[in-house]
């Protein structure tokens, strides 16, 4: 059996090694919390010693800032793979633009429902944290939305939905299969928990 030491890898360079470190905070943060997330776990699942984790992101705080800011980063980028050409100039079809945007969400959520599973378990507090997490990375991704939006109403759909609407219909319906997979598969089977399925129905919900 491999043990945590074992599996270190001290010759790995500094961004591989944050990049592990980041990928298993998550995990962490995401199963237990900020307040019941282990460091010394998330060290040993990294393949890193304890003292690599304070030279590499430093306090248990600034971990949990860069994991987030990693996790939104990853996102952003799958999200924008669809029109990063076209950003600098309107949409043809803003929402062809939205509806992409919702299944490349849905099917990133699929993948990877760490992030979902943090900002819900911050969405109930009120520190410092869910301060980082609304100002730097939630205000500014509803501010994107709500400017593709009023394209998508100039176009005569979503008529019946604001962007804020849109934007918690997203935060909230879109991880629910993934977040809690085995109550949501037991309720609804697992046909309408898969990816694809479910990103069709959140589009059909928001632009009709």
């Amino acid at each position: 059996m491999t043990t945590a030491k074992q599996a270190r890898k001290p010759h790995q360079s500094s961004e591989l090694v944050v990049e592990d470190i980041l990928k298993s905070a998550a995990t962490e943060f995401a199963a237990h919390g900020f307040e019941g997330a282990s460091t010394r776990a998330i060290a040993d699942r990294a393949g890193v010693f304890q003292a690599q984790l304070s030279y590499h992101v430093g306090t248990k705080d600034d971990l949990w800032r860069q994991t987030i800011d990693w996790l939104f980063h990853r996102l952003r980028q799958e999200l924008e793979k669809g029109f990063a050409d076209q950003m600098d100039e309107p949409f043809a079809d803003a929402a062809e633009v939205v509806a992409d945007i919702i299944r490349r969400h849905v099917k990133h959520t699929a993948r990877h429902p760490e992030l979902s599973r943090i900002m819900a378990a911050e969405a109930g507090m009120s520190t410092e944290r869910t301060k980082y997490l609304l100002n730097t990375h939630v205000k500014p991704t509803l501010a994107a939305l709500r400017l593709v939006w009023m394209d998508v109403q100039a176009q005569g759909r979503g008529k019946g939905l604001e962007a804020e609407d849109v934007f918690m219909l997203m935060i909230g319906l879109a991880p629910l299969p993934f977040a809690q997979a085995p109550l949501m598969k037991s309720l609804v089977g697992k046909a309408r928990c898969q990816a694809d399925a479910h990103a069709e129905v959140l589009v059909k919900l928001v632009l009709g």
